[in-house]
Formats: C-alpha cells, sequence, structure tokens
C-alpha cells in the first residue's frame, strides 16, 4: 500500500454513500482519538475546559445510542465547543495547542454533522484528525510546508498514516453497516477509537 493522503473530495464521496447517523459515527471518532490533545494542552496551559468538552462528545454519544438531544441542546453544545476551540493568539503558545484546536473543531464538526447531516461537516471533522498531526510532526521536525520534498517526508510519518489508515478502517466498518444495529457498533467504535487516541498527547488528562 502507498502513502495514504487526506482527499477531502474522495472521503465526502464515500461519506454520501453512508446514512446520516453513521457519519456522525465516523466524525465522532475522529474527535474521542483527538480528545486527549485537549485535555493535554488544558493541563499543560492551564486554560480551557476539558471537562466541558468532555461531556459535550460523551452527549453525543449519548445521542448516536438513542438519548436523542432535541434541537436547542443541540446548538447549545455546538456553541459550546466552538468557544473552547483556543485562539491562535492566545499566549504563551504551546506545542499541544493545533492539537487542542482540531480536537474542539471536530467535536463542533460531529455535532454539525448530526445537526444537518452532511457529509462535508463529517469530513471536515476527519480533516481536523489529519491537522492536528500534520501539525505536530512538522513542527517537531522543523519541516517547511513549502518544501514539497520534506512535505512528503511528513507525509509518510506514522503518526499521520496511522490516523488515516483508521479512518479508512472505520468508514469500511460504517459502509457495511446493518442501519438496525448502529448502536451497538458505535459502541465498538467509540471504545476503539478511546483505546488510540493520538498518542503523544495522550499524557496530559
Amino acid at each position: 500500500m502507498g502513502i495514504l493522503k487526506y482527499d477531502e473530495q474522495s472521503l465526502m464521496r464515500e461519506l454520501d454513500r453512508i446514512a446520516m447517523p453513521l457519519r456522525v459515527v465516523f466524525a465522532a471518532a475522529v474527535a474521542e482519538r483527538l480528545l486527549p490533545a485537549y485535555l493535554s494542552f488544558s493541563h499543560k496551559a492551564g486554560r480551557g475546559n476539558p471537562y466541558l468538552l468532555t461531556q459535550i462528545l460523551e452527549r453525543l454519544w449519548q445521542d448516536i445510542q438513542g438519548i436523542r438531544m432535541d434541537p436547542k441542546e443541540l446548538q447549545q453544545n455546538i456553541d459550546l465547543a466552538m468557544e473552547l476551540i483556543p485562539g491562535e493568539d492566545d499566549i504563551p503558545w504551546f506545542l499541544e495547542q493545533a492539537g487542542a484546536e482540531d480536537a474542539a473543531a471536530a467535536i463542533a464538526y460531529a455535532l454539525c454533522c448530526r445537526q444537518n447531516g452532511k457529509s462535508q461537516e463529517s469530513a471536515w471533522a476527519a480533516r481536523c484528525g489529519f491537522d492536528a498531526r500534520d501539525h505536530f510532526v512538522t513542527t517537531r521536525d522543523d519541516i517547511d510546508p513549502n518544501d514539497r520534498v520534506a512535505d512528503e517526508r511528513a507525509l509518510s510519518d506514522p503518526l499521520i498514516q496511522e490516523e488515516l489508515l483508521r479512518q479508512q478502517r472505520d468508514l469500511r466498518e460504517l459502509m457495511a453497516a446493518d442501519l438496525r444495529d448502529v448502536s451497538t457498533l458505535a459502541q465498538k467504535i467509540r471504545q476503539r477509537a478511546k483505546a488510540e487516541p493520538i498518542s503523544v498527547f495522550n499524557n496530559g488528562s
């Protein structure tokens, strides 16, 4: 298998082939793997609200399991998740900050997918999963994003490739899913996502 790349248009076409509830599961799984980045950032920076963000994601999983949010609660959680995204100009800056931004954004996108059912929202959550790892690798290795060769080297990093592989795996399972058993599959995917977070940030909660 060659090096995987994040291809938004291709991903959206695949997401269009699955039902809306499964698109939400896909996005929520990406967010679950990213959540430790936010927890680590908050622990180091003393900023943010990791408890609230964790509860918002928990509430989304409950919704997927059948304890539905009404439109007002759903919009409130979208607004809260957006408010919890760290500001780019916040100081001091920490390496984990970009991952924290992507974690909160992925949760917001997953909630928006639950709200409007669009594949675009789910694909944007997946982009957060890619971006968090790409930013970490390029910063860690001091890679110039304008250097095409170096950028290709970053893309081949195991940290990035493992997330893209996990996204592909989740999508394959969701494509084969029986809509009558979404709850069981969602529980399986969530537990697996909790066991395979973005490892370099899984140290601060």
